[in-house]
């Protein structure tokens, strides 16, 4: 059945926090973005920092070091799925914990619990053979599982403080203000990891097998997590008096399991969208790294520059892009930018060159900005204010099993042959393009 907006007339619980209510409907009484500035700097930093942490550790860091360093190649998809296996299953819990106690609680929880794991993932050294080694081997994925966790605790506390305070006629550009910082870190992630360590395995002459090599990329991590923590602390809102009198149109709290559960029954295509375009994302994620180095031959620190010309591309346009969004509607951007995304990754698949990668890579980045904040204020609409933290978590455990499964059978599909997960992508990407055109109606 197609999506459709919910009814308007939600009520607002009230919040504790000095900052202005919610605006509804983008009418004359409605935030401009000029008065959302300091909040959603704010916001914004704490996105950047965490984003660049996972930037890290995730995408710069964990195949390298698991595949040389700790000589576990065969697991590097599964390590990543561990992960990933935490945040899916976390997300709805930790959203509607966010919904109960306020935003600042996970803001600043989530990224300690990542401050930990990096640190400890940077001592860890596994035995080659005997009980050590797969005593060893189990360490390694716990402490995947429980930075997943941490991951879990804030990201729908992020999204959901951007649903609190932006009305409806600025979802899309706040949104997109959140896809700019998030893309800086994701930009800067492996450039800042591999580069570090590139720097100091020359300073040491370190081989790729030295775990000591990586460790450069697990402290930077941690100490952005560290940072991202304490401005959490500082600018996040404070706990949400939800009074139990707060209602939808049928008369339930939706702060309540059962009020998301009715939020979530209008939107079972949005989630099964969701997770078939980030299954697609999931099989090619952790690839794009060693596709580059063993297609192309590229270091570490080269990597990371042809990385941070899309990510510094598509940040640029992030916010434009949501305005954009915002006028044009949540269903046609979505539907455009869905189309983009599934004309570019075939393109890629064409044109085998290391610039085409990165031109085609930023029309990817360029079809994902327009659609997904589009996406996030259709579904942050939807859920209203006191269910918005449990609808976006189930929202982003809907994604997280798409790239959970996805990123289990990388590593496998990889081996078959380098291009197959792009072609598999590809599919999933053209069907959830045509899914949208069918079911997401204006």
């Amino acid at each position: 059945m197609p999506v459709t907006s919910p009814p308007s007339d939600v009520r607002t619980p009230a919040d504790s926090s000095p900052a202005p209510p919610t605006p509804k409907g983008g009418g004359e009484n409605a935030l401009s973005l000029a008065d959302l500035r300091g909040f959603l700097i704010g916001i914004a930093a704490i996105a950047a920092l965490a984003e660049l942490g996972f930037a890290i550790v995730n995408i710069s860091t964990i195949p390298v070091y698991v595949k040389f360093g700790l000589n576990l190649p065969s697991l590097v998809g599964t390590t990543i799925a561990a992960f990933l296996l935490a945040e899916a299953l976390l997300n709805g819990p930790m959203g509607h914990l966010a919904d109960r106690l306020g935003r600042r609680h996970l803001m600043v929880a989530g990224p300690l619990i990542s401050v930990f794991t990096c640190i400890a993932t940077a001592f860890l050294r596994i035995p080659v053979e005997g009980t050590g080694h797969y005593a060893g081997i189990i360490a390694l994925y716990v402490l995947r599982m429980i930075d997943g966790a941490g991951a879990a605790m804030l990201w729908p506390a992020v999204f959901a403080a951007i649903g609190d305070r932006a009305g409806e006629r600025h979802q899309g550009a706040a949104m997109g203000t959140l896809n700019v910082a998030y893309m800086m870190g994701l930009a800067f992630g492996p450039l800042v990891g591999g580069g570090l360590n590139d720097f100091f395995a020359r300073s040491m002459q370190l081989p790729p097998e030295n775990p000591v090599r990586y460790a450069p990329s697990f402290f930077s991590a941690a100490l952005f997590f560290l940072i991202c923590a304490i401005i959490g602390f500082v600018v996040a809102p404070r706990q949400t008096d939800r009074s139990r009198s707060t209602t939808e149109t049928d008369g339930s709290d939706p702060s309540l399991p059962g009020g998301i559960k009715s939020a979530l029954k209008r939107m079972p295509l949005l989630l099964f969208l969701v997770f078939l375009i980030f299954l697609g994302i999931g099989l090619i994620s952790p690839n794009i790294k060693l596709f580059a180095m063993e297609r192309f031959g590229v270091a570490e620190t080269k990597f990371g520059f042809l990385l941070l010309i899309p990510a510094l591309i598509i940040a640029a346009i992030s916010v434009p892009a949501g305005r954009l969004a915002d006028r044009w509607g949540n269903a046609r951007a979505i539907h455009v930018g869905l189309g983009i995304c599934a004309l570019a990754l075939w393109l890629i698949l064409l044109l085998e060159t290391e610039w085409a990668l990165v031109v085609l890579g930023t029309l990817l980045g360029v079809g994902f900005v327009l659609a997904f904040p589009a996406y996030m204020a259709l579904i942050s609409r939807i859920a209203g204010d006191a269910a918005r933290g449990g609808v976006i978590g189930a929202v982003r455990t809907a994604q997280g099993i798409g790239m959970l499964l996805g990123a289990a059978a990388a590593s496998p599909v990889y081996e078959i042959g380098h291009l197959i997960p792009f072609i598999v992508a590809g599919v999933l990407l053209s069907a959830g393009f045509f899914i949208s055109l069918a079911g997401i109606k204006k």
